[in-house]
């Protein structure tokens, strides 16, 4: 069985472990793909399990996609009869053969609503209700509140029944009527697709048994993500059928459990041998990605958890010479921060001349690729974004938009471009409703037509006694409300007023900071990004004297350089972005208390000890290099909430993270045991 070949003890005892309820806890880079797919391999050959009897389930389709590639060489033709996929993309198909004529009045080509389908029914809902909800509960609470419920398996009768307060009350109502609308349309959203599945087979045995039969054997990727609903669908799957027994493979590694925010419950994997006691544990602890001193500094981390049980993983091949895998830095501020990383990142991809500030390692060749930051929170990235930019040091901004990309900071540069020039039309479109004064596209149309006629700006006719006299008050009102602001902003220019206070004056004039709380009310952690990207912004403006030279820099700034190999770049990323992830260089930035862990977070101890796992992803990312970073002083973020308010460049004190103290203590307890030895 050459599959099994270079497979290590406890690899091996995995993919052969006898068929029944199986957990592998498997540490980060110690092969856990390989096998979950070897153990699909292991049935087939070994146990002659038909390929269409197996059933794996992953969260995301390039990992279901990944598996079959690395089964093709060892199943070939035989691979096609394997069913792997997502959850959700899994229960569509369960969905589609069984649901017509089992579960209301759905039919088999039901439709798939999410996004701004969901948020139009939600907000029907709210307008639908009789009474409004007593905490204001808005349409993304209301989506968020029937995520969890559906994740739980409860259905707005069960919700309404738990009630606590007239709010939970009002929120099952609305989730009832929600999910009359989804009836009444056919159609179903992401979270149903699970609760649905899992109430077809557990309400008809018809339809358990068909499944049962077709898929016998069950195999789970991420197990530590799953949350209650996929559990139990799980459980339900694999379920023993007369004399054969539950055949359960479960892969996951619960000190890597970071999405409690998507309702994944970490306890899952920690009670599966409570679940299922006939179960076999497998661990596997060597690591082939990581030099040992990053694994120590991974386990100086995890060790103090008290929601997971630590695991220390070893180092596959024990280099010499790596004392300085792990290197701490520490700077003044966050400019400085980024401004010697990017520095320093350009050296490591130069040539070996260039002898870096941190290291004892001989860098020539390095490519950016191999290098990534990684930060908590997404407003860390703009300072990065500058200095690697001004460097231009190519990177890729993964799983977010630019800085200057975000919606929050277009608002308003947008009013300063039209302070700078009139004749900005695309930037009065943006913010002609921005706040909501009733210069939607209708109104904006009549504005936009004329101005074309006469072959002027927008914004030149806003004031045109003519035009107004065309529209509903509101709109009249709102109209004159943004030409006088464009004619104050116009004045102040004249004035020399620098971008920052010209910044101020336009968040005071149009309230822009109640509209941000009116729209994220019930998104706390929405709400926070925006207010940290505006005081970011402002520090950019600080920097500059006029507007015209502030967006100068930034029209620089954002604009592509031709020269860049998207294949070929530094990657910025939120920990959460860098999951499943790894680069040779890994800098963990921003490790101060209140941004990682991250202030949200420390009020509880079920907070901390999932930034305590974040961490510990951050730090298992890195294969060679584990740079790790804090500044004495921030100026964004929770430290900006804390500094002198209006004064330029102001910034905070900070407290090394307790992350970052647990890492240098191991350290340093552990060259103590070296020292004793010796």
């Amino acid at each position: 069985m050459d599959y099994l070949a270079n497979l290590n003890d406890d690899q091996y005892a995995a993919v052969v472990a006898p068929i029944g309820p199986v957990l592998v806890k498997a540490g980060a880079g110690s092969g856990k793909t390989r096998v979950l797919t070897l153990r699909i391999a292991h049935l087939v050959n070994h146990h002659k399990v038909e390929p269409g009897h197996i059933l794996a389930l992953t969260f995301t389709n390039k990992a279901a996609k990944e598996m079959r590639q690395r089964l093709k060489p060892i199943l070939g033709g035989r691979l096609q009869r394997l069913t792997t996929g997502t959850f959700h993309a899994i229960c569509v198909k369960i969905l589609r053969q069984h649901i017509e004529g089992k579960l209301g009045h759905y039919t088999r080509n039901f439709s798939i609503y999410s996004g701004d389908e969901q948020e139009q029914l939600a907000q029907q809902s709210i307008d639908a209700a009789p009474e409004v909800s007593p905490d204001a509960t808005d349409v993304n609470d209301l989506l968020r509140r029937i995520s969890r419920a559906k994740s739980r398996l409860q259905t707005p009768k069960m919700l309404l029944a738990t009630a606590e307060n007239s709010n939970d009350s009002w929120i099952a109502l609305r989730y009832r009527h929600y999910q009359g609308l989804l009836s009444e349309s056919n159609a179903v959203d992401f979270d149903d697709l699970i609760q649905l599945a899992y109430r077809l087979l557990s309400e008809h045995e018809d339809v358990l048994d068909a499944v049962q039969q077709q898929w016998r054997h069950v195999l789970v990727d991420e197990y530590q993500d799953t949350d209650p609903s996929q559990f139990s669908l799980v459980r339900l799957l694999s379920e023993p059928v007369g004399s054969r027994p539950r055949s359960l493979f479960a892969v996951g590694d619960a000190m890597q459990s970071i999405y409690g925010f998507r309702n994944a419950d970490h306890t899952i994997i920690t009670r599966f041998h409570e679940t299922f006691p006939q179960a076999s544990v497998i661990e596997l602890k060597t690591n082939y990605r990581s030099r040992q001193p990053i694994l120590d500094a991974a386990y100086a981390v995890i060790r103090h958890s008290k929601a997971v049980i630590p695991m220390q993983l070893n180092a596959h091949q024990q280099k010499q010479h790596i004392d300085k895998s792990v290197i701490f830095l520490q700077y003044q501020h966050g400019k400085e921060e980024a401004q010697k990383i990017a520095h320093e990142i350009g050296l490591m991809t130069n040539s070996a001349e260039n002898v870096g500030a941190f290291g004892d390692v001989k860098r020539e060749g390095r490519r950016p690729k191999e290098i990534a930051i990684l930060y908590r929170s997404k407003f860390m990235s703009r300072a990065f974004e500058e200095a690697l930019r001004l460097l231009r040091i190519p990177y890729k901004l993964k799983g977010q938009l630019g800085f200057y990309d975000r919606a929050v900071v277009r608002d308003l540069l947008a009013f300063v471009r039209l302070a700078v020039n009139s004749r900005d039309n695309m930037a009065l479109t943006r913010i002609a409703d921005i706040p909501k004064r009733g210069l939607s596209a209708k109104p904006l149309k009549v504005f936009s037509v004329e101005a074309a006629r006469r072959n002027l700006a927008i914004a030149d006719v806003l004031g045109d006694i003519m035009i107004l006299a065309q529209l509903e008050e509101k709109a009249r009102t709102g109209a004159r409300q943004l030409h006088q602001l464009l004619a104050r902003l116009r004045q102040r220019i004249k004035n020399h007023i620098g971008p920052r206070e010209l910044l101020e004056d336009i968040l005071v004039q149009t309230n822009y900071m109640t509209y941000l709380e009116g729209i994220h009310a019930k998104d706390a952690e929405k709400l926070s990004d925006a207010k940290e990207h505006i005081n970011e912004l402002m520090l950019v403006a600080d920097e500059y004297d006029s507007a015209e030279d502030f967006l100068q820099y930034i029209a620089i700034m954002t604009s592509s350089d031709d020269g860049d190999d998207e294949r070929d770049q530094v990657q910025l990323l939120t920990i959460h972005a860098a999951k499943g992830l790894e680069w040779p260089l890994v800098f963990v930035v921003g490790l101060e208390e209140g941004v990682l862990p991250h202030e949200r977070s420390m009020a509880t101890h079920e907070g901390i000890e999932e930034e305590r796992r974040l961490c510990y992803v951050a730090v298992t990312r890195a294969a060679e290099r584990l740079y790790l970073s804090w500044c004495a002083e921030r100026s964004g973020g929770a430290s900006n909430r804390n500094s002198k308010k209006g004064v330029k460049g102001a910034t905070a004190p900070t407290k090394r993270s307790r992350f970052y103290d647990d890492i240098e203590a191991y350290g340093q307890e552990l060259a103590a045991r070296r020292s004793t030895k010796q």
